[in-house]
């Protein structure tokens, strides 16, 4: 790389992520058509300046900067000998903080995402990892595939670590006889602190019982029958013990359920994802707006909106 460095700009585009889908724990995850944007410069002037996009500060310390920890972290694994790249970033952030649409999972794809562009531009001599081992670090980052891999690659994915520094992968594509809802509530989670409401051990039986399910995610993509997916996100392994930390979760699924649609709980929570018929669609966005109306409302705000799934995920474009 030469010691003058023209202004050059870009922008990373990653989708939120709806993670487990029920029986999935910590192998399924959905991209969905909620974005932050990373704008991001390098110039000889770059200093690691971050702030949000209209120049507001971030909402999060410096120490919790999933972004430059991402960016360093591959350059320590893929560029060893070499200084990280400075930038200055600039964020868009439509993700909700801590609620179970992968917004910590955006910021390390993102900054992972940066640093592989710099390598590509700046540091030409040196050789790129190939994409399997660039997408084994970057869910090592984040330390969960099924959100990491599916916001880089989009679309529905079943990832999972094996030996020898390998991720294995599949993308699916939802049905599109099937629409999708997620309720947010606003309530903060932590991932970590919600997986020490997680027993230490589960029983035979459940673990039998999730198994079965995520076979019958299989049968829906193929038969693509809504009766098999509302079997399909039942789960047993983390839904019963995190969604009953929020009272007003048990009260919408269960009304869910009664509209013949079916949900999963988004991640640790607390969003959730509702499914229905695309057929009933309109009824069922109606009769969920009044339930939320005539009793969540007085409890706390939250947003409810209809989503489509991202099958491109992220996006890198040179401004």
């Amino acid at each position: 790389m030469g010691k003058s460095l023209k202004k050059q700009r870009y922008l990373i585009r990653v989708p939120g992520t709806s993670a487990n889908l029920g029986p999935g724990f910590d192998i399924m995850g959905l991209a969905v058509n909620v974005y932050n944007q990373f704008f991001f410069e390098f110039s000889d002037k770059s200093a690691y300046k971050t702030q949000l996009v209209d120049g507001r500060p971030v909402p999060f310390e410096p120490s919790d900067d999933l972004v430059w920890e991402s960016y360093k972290r591959y350059f320590s694994i893929f560029l060893p000998n070499q200084e990280p790249l400075p930038y200055d970033l600039s964020m868009d952030l439509n993700l909700p903080l801590k609620g179970g649409l992968g917004s910590s999972a955006s910021a390390v794809v993102a900054g992972f995402s940066a640093a592989r562009l710099a390598h590509k531009k700046f540091y030409k001599s040196d050789k790129l990892p190939d994409e399997n081992l660039f997408l084994y670090e970057l869910a090592e980052v984040e330390g969960h595939a099924d959100n990491t891999i599916p916001a880089y690659m989009g679309g529905l994915v079943l990832a999972y670590f094996i030996e020898r520094k390998r991720l294995h992968f599949f993308k699916k594509k939802l049905p599109t006889n099937v629409s999708i809802f997620i309720f947010i509530p606003n309530i903060e989670i932590e991932t970590s602190a919600s997986r020490r409401t997680l027993p230490v051990s589960y029983s035979t039986k459940d673990v039998i019982y999730n198994m079965a399910r995520v076979a019958t995610w299989f049968e829906f993509l193929g038969t693509k029958r809504f009766s098999h997916l509302r079997l399909a996100v039942k789960d047993k392994l983390h839904t019963p013990y995190r969604i009953t930390k929020h009272p007003v979760l048990p009260k919408l699924s269960e009304f869910i359920e009664k509209l013949g649609g079916c949900y999963s709980l988004s991640g640790s929570g607390p969003s959730l994802l509702l499914y229905c018929k695309k057929s009933e669609e309109e009824k069922f966005h109606k009769e969920v707006e009044l339930f939320l109306n005539e009793h969540i409302s007085s409890e706390l705000l939250y947003s409810f909106k209809k989503l489509k799934v991202d099958n491109k995920g992220t996006i890198i474009k040179k401004l």
